[in-house]
């Protein structure tokens, strides 16, 4: 089916062409016009004064243009259907750090309103299928079937639909992004309905159409705890090492680079058995590797790198009022007093143990004409000569790979410290980041801005993500899970 248009998805959300789909028994809250019209004012002021560059997908000329399409046809409408316009409209900036949440506490009252749920999950695969991942219903022909349309809707018109709503810059990532929020995302786009009817392709390639109840959320959580025991749940590391028993190998799950108590010690103490276990090759794993904070990069590239490198060669950044909140509140005070280019120092000094600053330069966006400041750093040797890894590193990235992970992937790229096996990362080698969050008057919904855009150190500029050195597609990448599943995976792929 072709893409649907943005005009198109417009004039169903104004025309309130999906409310006439089913029986509503959720009574949505409404939205007057001149509070839309306020918080369209609001988006776009805040992706002026905050995001250093807003209009690096889009032009600025194709946004305005769509905001003032949306400003000119507003009326009345649903919370959710102005989430639809909304969400559609910051989409377009391809901005996997700014985006739009949609309010938790009106999806409680939608359940509290009898709202129900699929009663199954989705993966949306790399063909642009929709598969039924997991199955609550009694129907064992759903288990893996191929979603051929959804109450009348065929999948190439969800995915398109839903891709839509999320945000980020490649494609496969917003597929992430619908696998994981599908019903939501149904929910929203076509509200309260009490069963749905499937076209599905069965594994023996017939089709079977049929009905099914859908299901109140006590229902899903009970059949959660049923089909997913917390027994059998694996526990959630940060990060995990596991070595081979006859070979001198490990792998490191990195899971995400979140911040916690005791990171530098635990980072240490992986890196004291590698030495101890005599490890000469080591795997570190990003696939689903989400993000997070710098200083666990850094901690670990301080066991990896024993030459002058930098976390970034340079970086651009707004000093909106907005930015101050990544400082920590008991320097706020002073980095809001200080001059811009001090506080910057200030910034560098606090956040982090390797940036070295060569230079600060102030100049004036071109588009927005709001004073941006580009930071340009210097190496710095800074690594721990207890329990050094000098030994070969295999870095395994995925389209989930996001944010600090494929920056963490662009280090190791750069400075020829690891071979890159898998996909190209889904976030940028060259990200936006250190979002603030703003929550808009009416509507009450999260809106999540970039402050920043980060630089690789070898300063390369291609909009990729990073590319890997060994590419292997997503679903080989998926099933290879132990150590020696991964040293086949490299020596079969070479």
């Amino acid at each position: 089916m072709q893409s649907i248009s943005f005009k198109f998805l417009l004039f169903c959300i104004v025309h309130n062409v999906s409310s006439s789909l089913f029986g509503q028994t959720f009574k949505p809250r409404l939205m007057e016009v001149k509070s839309m019209q306020e918080e369209l004012i609001f988006v776009q002021n805040k992706l002026n004064e905050v995001h250093p560059e807003p209009y690096h997908y889009i032009s600025k000329e194709k946004f305005d243009d769509r905001l003032n399409a949306l400003q000119g046809n507003l009326r009345p409408m649903s919370l959710e259907k102005w989430y639809m316009q909304l969400a559609t409209l910051i989409s377009s900036l391809h901005d996997g750090h700014t985006g739009l949440y949609y309010d938790q506490n009106e999806r409680e009252r939608y359940f509290k309103q009898d709202g129900k749920l699929l009663p199954f999950l989705i993966n949306v695969s790399d063909d642009k299928n929709l598969i039924i991942r997991h199955n609550f219903t009694r129907d064992s022909d759903l288990d893996s079937a191929i979603i051929l349309s959804l109450n009348n809707h065929s999948s190439a018109e969800l995915i398109n639909t839903m891709n839509m709503l999320t945000f980020g810059e490649s494609e496969v990532f917003r597929h992430s992004q619908v696998t994981e929020m599908f019903g939501r995302m149904y929910w929203i786009l076509f509200g309260h309905t009490d069963s749905v009817e499937l076209t599905i392709r069965l594994k023996n390639g017939t089709q079977k159409t049929e009905k099914y109840a859908c299901l109140t959320k006590t229902e899903i959580d009970e059949l959660f705890k049923r089909d997913f025991p917390a027994a059998n749940q694996p526990i959630n590391y940060h990060m995990k090492l596991t070595s081979s028993f006859n070979k001198n190998v490990a792998s490191i799950a990195l899971n995400d680079f979140m911040l916690y108590k005791g990171y530098k010690d635990s980072i240490a103490n992986i890196f004291k058995t590698i030495s101890e276990k005599k490890i000469d090759t080591l795997f570190i794993d990003l696939r689903g590797n989400g993000g997070g904070e710098h200083q666990i990069t850094e901690e670990i590239n301080h066991y990896l790198l024993d030459k002058p490198w930098v976390l970034v060669s340079k970086a651009k950044i707004k000093m909106s009022k907005e930015f101050y909140e990544v400082f920590p509140k008991a320097v706020r005070w002073l980095a809001k007093v200080l001059p811009k280019k001090p506080s910057l120092k200030l910034a560098a000094a606090i956040m982090t143990n390797n940036t070295k600053i060569k230079k600060i330069k102030k100049i004036r966006d071109p588009i927005t004409k709001a004073i941006t400041y580009e930071i340009y750093t210097k190496p710095k040797q800074h690594y721990s000569k207890k329990y050094f890894f000098s030994g070969k590193v295999f870095l395994l990235t995925d389209r989930n790979s996001y944010s600090m992970s494929g920056m963490f992937a662009a280090i190791m790229k750069d400075y020829n410290r690891a071979v890159i096996v898998g996909e190209e990362t889904g976030g940028l080698a060259n990200p936006h980041g250190s979002n603030v969050s703003v929550t808009l008057p009416y509507s009450k919904f999260k809106f999540t801005v970039s402050t920043s855009r980060a630089y690789r150190p070898s300063g390369i500029f291609d909009n990729q993500g990073v590319i890997p050195d060994i590419q292997v597609p997503y679903v080989i990448l998926n099933q290879s899970k132990s150590i020696g599943d991964l040293i086949k995976l490299i020596t079969e792929t070479k």
